[in-house]
C-alpha cells in the first residue's frame, strides 16, 4: 500500500469513527415519527349486523323458478351495474339481494309472464381489506365474513422478523376521516386485552411497521455503511473493503 493510500485509509477511519460515534446517538431516521407519538383512537365498538349491500366486483345468480333459460350469472361492473337479457343496464351497487330482484322484476316484466325470481349472492369480492409493511404477503385480502385483525395477519403469511409489536389499523369513518388503531399483537398472542383484536370491515388498511431496532439498523446500513471505504463491525474491530492493487504496493 502506497503511503498515499495509507494516508488516505487512516483519514477515512478516523472520520468513520467519528460518523459511527454520532451514529450511536441516533435510533431512528430523520423524520421518522415514533408509532407511539401518532395519535391514535380507541377500538372501535363492533359494527351492527346490518342486511349486506352488494359492491363492485361481487358476483350474483339470478334464478328464474319457471324460466330456468333466463337464470345467470353476474358480475357487478365498476360502474355499480349489471347486464341481464331483455336489460344492460341495471344498478346492482348498494342495493340488497332483495332490492336487486325487485328491480329484475320491475325491467322484465314486459318481456316476462312468471317472475318469480331470487337473487343469491355468490361472491363477495368488493369486500376486501389491504395489509401492508412487516408481512410475508403484503397486498388485498378477500373479507368473507367477521374476520379479525389476527385472521388477517394469518391470512398475509404473518409477520415477518423485523415486524414491531404493534400494528396499525386505518379506516376511514362515514364523513371520509381516517381514523388510526394500534393493535399491540404482542398482547394478543399472549391473550392479553383481546378487546384490541377488532373486527375488520371493507377498506380497512392494516400497516405493520417494522421495529424500532430494525429501523435504527435500516438508517444505519442506509446513511453509513454503503458510503464508507470499509465495513464497520461494531465490536469486533472494522474490516477494510479497499481492494489493494500490488502494482501500487
Amino acid at each position: 500500500m502506497t503511503k498515499q493510500l495509507k494516508k488516505f485509509a487512516k483519514g477515512s477511519m478516523l472520520a468513520a469513527c467519528a460518523t459511527l460515534a454520532l451514529a450511536g446517538c441516533v435510533s431512528k431516521p430523520m423524520n421518522y415519527e415514533p408509532l407511539s407519538s401518532i395519535k391514535t383512537d380507541l377500538p372501535p365498538a363492533p359494527a351492527p349486523k346490518t342486511t349486506y349491500r352488494l359492491g363492485v366486483g361481487d358476483e350474483v345468480e339470478v334464478k328464474f323458478f319457471f324460466a330456468p333459460e333466463l337464470n345467470d350469472r353476474l358480475t357487478v361492473r365498476p360502474d355499480g351495474k349489471v347486464s341481464i337479457m331483455f336489460a344492460q343496464d341495471i344498478q346492482a351497487a348498494g342495493l340488497t339481494a332483495d332490492e336487486l330482484a325487485s328491480d329484475i322484476r320491475a325491467v322484465l316484466a314486459p318481456h316476462v309472464k312468471q317472475l318469480d325470481l331470487v337473487v343469491i349472492v355468490r361472491s363477495f369480492a368488493s369486500q376486501k381489506a389491504y395489509v401492508g409493511g412487516e408481512v410475508s404477503k403484503p397486498g388485498a385480502i378477500n373479507l368473507s365474513g367477521s374476520e379479525t385483525v389476527l385472521q388477517i395477519l394469518a391470512d398475509a403469511g404473518w409477520k415477518t422478523p423485523a415486524a414491531g409489536d404493534t400494528v396499525v389499523v386505518v379506516r376511514r369513518d362515514g364523513s371520509g376521516i381516517e381514523k388510526i388503531y394500534p393493535v399491540n399483537v404482542a398482547e394478543l398472542e399472549s391473550g392479553m386485552n383481546m378487546a384490541q383484536n377488532i373486527t375488520v370491515e371493507s377498506g380497512d388498511m392494516i400497516l405493520v411497521p417494522p421495529s424500532s431496532a430494525i429501523v435504527s439498523d435500516r438508517w444505519v446500513e442506509q446513511n453509513i455503511r454503503q458510503i464508507l471505504p470499509f465495513t464497520p463491525n461494531i465490536g469486533a474491530g472494522i474490516s477494510y473493503n479497499i481492494n489493494s492493487n500490488p502494482k501500487n504496493q
